[in-house]
C-alpha cells in the first residue's frame, strides 16, 4: 500500500509550536486548510490510570469506558498535540522550514521544563482553532488512531459532540480492528501494511500524527465503500462518547503542539 506522497529528494520536518510562535504557526495552518482539508491528530499524555473501582457490575462496557476516559482526561496531564495536514491525494504542504527550528523530535524524550515555561494554555489552543476555522467547519475532516482520548482532550471548554465540532471523523484503529482483524499498536500495524515512519520517533505527537496520516492514506486506497464505512466511528467510545461528551469540560495544562510539513 502507498502512504503519503513524499518526493524522494524532500525531507519531512516536524514544526514546533510554542507560545511565542503559536499565532504565526496557526495562521499558516489556517491558510493551508482550504487545500489541505484533512487534519490528522494525535495526543500524548503522561499516562493513564486503570480505574476498576469506579465501575460496577451493572455498568455496560460503554459506560465503564466512558467513565474511565473522563476521569483520565481530567486527571492526567496532556503533554503534546500533533497535527498533520493532508490533501485529498495524500500530499503534505510544501513549506520552507524555519531556520531556527528546534527539532525536538530528533531528540529522545520530552522537554517537560520547556512545556511548563513556553507551552500553550488550553484556552489559547481553543481560541486559535476557532479563529482559523479548524473546528466547526464542515469542509474539514479529522483522522485519528484510537481517537477517544484525542477528541476528549480537544473538547477543552466546548460543550459539543465531536461530529458537530470536527465534521467527519475517520479512526484508523476502527478500520484496523474490523477489517484487518489485528490488535497491533500504530507502529506495528503501519509496518504490517507497508507504511514506514518518515520523520521523528514514536510516542511524540507530531511524529505519530504523521504516521497516522500515512497509514490512513494507505488504507483509504482500498475502496470508496471501505473508506466511507469507517467515517464517524471512534475507537472504544463509539456511541457513549458521541452522546455523553456534551456533559464534559476538560481542563488541560500547557502543551506543545507539533505539525508536519516538507
Amino acid at each position: 500500500m502507498n502512504g503519503l506522497t513524499v518526493p524522494h529528494d524532500t525531507s519531512v520536518r516536524i514544526r514546533e509550536v510554542w507560545r511565542c510562535n503559536a499565532t504565526a504557526e496557526f495562521k499558516l495552518i489556517g491558510d493551508l486548510k482550504q487545500e489541505f482539508s484533512t487534519i490528522v491528530i494525535d495526543t500524548e499524555f503522561l499516562g493513564s490510570l486503570k480505574l476498576d473501582f469506579l465501575c460496577s457490575e451493572q455498568d455496560s462496557n460503554e459506560d465503564s469506558t466512558y467513565r474511565t476516559l473522563k476521569v483520565n482526561v481530567n486527571m492526567m496531564k496532556l503533554i503534546q498535540v500533533g497535527i498533520t495536514l493532508v490533501d485529498n491525494w495524500g500530499r503534505l504542504p510544501m513549506i520552507n522550514s524555519i531556520s531556527d527550528s528546534i527539532q525536538l523530535l530528533q531528540n529522545s524524550g520530552i522537554d517537560f521544563e520547556r512545556n511548563r515555561r513556553d507551552g500553550l494554555e488550553s484556552r489559547t489552543l481553543g481560541s486559535l482553532l476557532l479563529k482559523h476555522h479548524l473546528v466547526f467547519n464542515p469542509r474539514m475532516h479529522y483522522v485519528c488512531y484510537q481517537g477517544d482520548y484525542d477528541f476528549a482532550s480537544y473538547q477543552i471548554a466546548w460543550l459539543n459532540t465531536p461530529t458537530s465540532m470536527f465534521g467527519r471523523i475517520f479512526d484508523v484503529r476502527c478500520a484496523q480492528l474490523q477489517n484487518f482483524h489485528t490488535s497491533y499498536g500504530l507502529q506495528k500495524f503501519s509496518d504490517s501494511v507497508g507504511v514506514k515512519r518518515i520523520s521523528g520517533i514514536s510516542h511524540q505527537a507530531g511524529s505519530d500524527s504523521l504516521l497516522t496520516a500515512s497509514t490512513y492514506q494507505a488504507i483509504k486506497s482500498l475502496s470508496t465503500s471501505f473508506y466511507n464505512r469507517h467515517y464517524s466511528q471512534t475507537y472504544s467510545c463509539t456511541g457513549s462518547f458521541h452522546v455523553r461528551c456534551e456533559a464534559m469540560i476538560f481542563v488541560v495544562p500547557k502543551i506543545c503542539i507539533h505539525h508536519g510539513n516538507h
